[in-house]
């Protein structure tokens, strides 16, 4: 596998490769890699790196590899890079060696990283996530974020030495008044006591705690549609959807992710979760499976958005098993992340130079809410579009242009751009 792998190389590199140890072991890996996706030209540098790996961990049969013996060998190899006089920078020296390495070792079984310290209280926030998600059918997203929302409540009753049985309604009132005074607004505060009103409901029921805790935790008070949708304006959508112009695989798939986000206005987890087999082409159509309300919702798809997908798909989209549609740049390939699309949306601002104080995918989902009110359609419809559960979430918008919503036109997708 080595030699085809290092064709182009000079009969002694290969001679090399193939008289250092553990040649099985670094074939498998590098196997493994190319199936993953990871081009020659990589692999062939992850073959080289891991010759340094095993000489310098000393490795001539595989054995159990600390990490802090890893970080130790990279400050050697950097050392020895220093008198290397090709190497003309010395920043990602260390840090790919420790990547190779973990990463080879990690496949092998022999990584042996730290014991991961018991957190206090791990074990119910494990039940009351898995309790949120079967029995209350919460979005991974809700309960994510209510888990993490738990988790420093109990961490702060953790530092005082509290267990749940001794709790009381003034330890939450305590916690939520510490937060505040410490720059919590009321509606990050909000979110706090309903987190926490849930947790106490599952733990009444489990018995961990003393009962009317969760009826007695009292939220911040929220004016009704309090603060203004956040996003940018329909003509800045536009000029930032004119303006995606590249031809390489990043600039594809950002055009195609932008025109989902804006025109129907979908949240970042329901563009995760797209499959190919989700677009019907000869209907024109497209699945959306929601993040909030749950269930399938089909879409007309758009000539614009259709023809941006499409793009994607034939130019940019790298051969995988993975059947999301939008898939990472670099190998191994897999189902594109939220941070990514974020990074999306807010390059794509700053290159058409929009002035907004959101930037994330979020904010083009208003823009399209905002835009669709604008043009006289009803709440239904935009709620409708934007998969609400309740028409009250929708509502929210008409807080924008309330006299627009005295004309009523019938919804009309396509002339949206």
């Amino acid at each position: 596998m080595l030699r085809t792998l290092l064709r182009m190389e000079q009969p002694f590199y290969i001679a090399r490769h193939e008289e250092a140890p553990l040649l099985k072991e670094r074939e498998a890996f590098l196997e493994h890699l190319l199936r993953q996706g990871t081009s020659l030209a990589a692999a062939r540098i992850v073959a080289w790196q891991l010759l340094n790996v095993i000489r310098i961990l000393k490795l001539t049969q595989l054995r159990d590899v600390w990490i802090n013996e890893i970080e130790a060998a990279a400050k050697e190899w950097t050392r020895q890079q220093r008198s290397n006089p090709n190497i003309r920078s010395y920043k990602h020296t260390g840090s790919y060696f420790i990547y190779v390495a973990k990463k080879w070792l990690r496949f092998a079984g022999v990584l042996k990283l730290p014991a991961t310290p018991c957190i206090r209280f791990a074990g119910e926030i494990a039940d009351f996530a898995k309790w949120m998600t079967d029995e209350m059918g919460l979005a991974k997203a809700t309960v994510r974020s209510r888990q993490q929302k738990t988790s420093l409540f109990l961490k702060w009753l953790s530092a005082r030495h509290r267990s749940l049985a001794a709790v009381r309604l003034r330890d939450v009132d305590d916690f939520l008044i510490f937060k505040g005074s410490n720059g919590w607004s009321r509606k990050s505060a909000c979110g706090y006591a309903d987190a926490l009103r849930t947790f106490f409901r599952y733990t009444e029921q489990r018995c961990w705690c003393k009962p009317r805790i969760a009826e007695g935790i009292i939220s911040p008070r929220l004016y009704a549609q309090e603060g203004l949708p956040e996003g940018p304006e329909w003509k800045d959508v536009q000029r930032l959807l004119k303006g995606m112009k590249g031809t390489n695989a990043a600039a594809l798939r950002a055009r195609a992710v932008l025109f989902l986000l804006a025109v129907y206005g979908l949240r970042s987890g329901e563009i995760q979760r797209l499959l190919l087999s989700d677009f019907d082409w000869s209907s024109e159509t497209f699945t959306v499976n929601h993040s909030k309300r749950g269930g399938s919702q089909k879409y007309p798809l758009q000539r614009e958005v259709g023809d941006a997908i499409l793009a994607y798909i034939q130019k940019a989209r790298p051969q995988s098993s993975c059947r999301n549609l939008f898939l990472t740049l670099k190998p191994p390939y897999r189902a594109i992340g939220g941070s990514a699309l974020w990074k999306i949306t807010n390059r794509g601002m700053q290159v058409a130079g929009i002035q907004c104080r959101r930037r994330g995918p979020h904010s083009l989902r208003h823009a399209c809410a905002t835009h669709l009110l604008e043009r006289g359609a009803s709440m239904k419809e935009i709620g409708d579009l934007l998969g609400h559960r309740d028409y009250r979430s929708t509502s929210i918008y008409a807080k924008v242009h309330l006299q627009q919503l005295r004309r009523v036109a019938d919804f009309d997708l396509g002339g949206l751009l």
